[in-house]
């Protein structure tokens, strides 16, 4: 029985199997990454948003934000906060908290070449004016 060559199919399954696996931890690595950016541009933003107070509401005993200065500021904060190209910011308010939604885009590395695309992370964080 001439049996040469009979590994050669279980060794580029192997090979395979073994790239997409590699490929895999990459992208979740880089995944988790883009959301870790993600995550801290959008509390940069809430926070700094949450810093715009009416000086007239302080005087008077109340912690009100200023709606225009609160959205501005934290779109700008969360934009600036570890920039990223593609990077979305949108912040609203109601006067009392401030919510910072930042969508960066995810583009995979490896496992893009066999059909993943990108995807946007989305993260949210919201924030309070606080008495000190």
């Amino acid at each position: 029985m001439n049996e040469r060559g009979s590994i050669l199919p279980y060794l580029g399954a192997l090979f395979f199997v073994g790239f997409v696996l590699i490929g895999l931890a990459l992208d979740v690595a880089l995944l988790a990454a883009t959301y870790r950016e993600a995550a801290v541009a959008a509390d940069a933003g809430a926070e700094a948003g949450a810093a715009q107070v009416e000086a007239t509401a302080v005087y008077e005993g109340e912690m009100r934000l200023d709606k225009t200065a609160a959205v501005s500021a934290a779109e700008t904060a969360a934009l600036r906060a570890q920039p990223r190209p593609g990077r979305t910011v949108a912040a609203t308010t109601d006067g009392i908290e401030v919510c910072v939604v930042v969508t960066n885009r995810f583009e995979p590395r490896i496992l893009g070449g066999i059909g993943i695309g990108s995807e946007g992370v989305a993260v949210r964080a919201c924030a309070t004016p606080r008495q000190g």
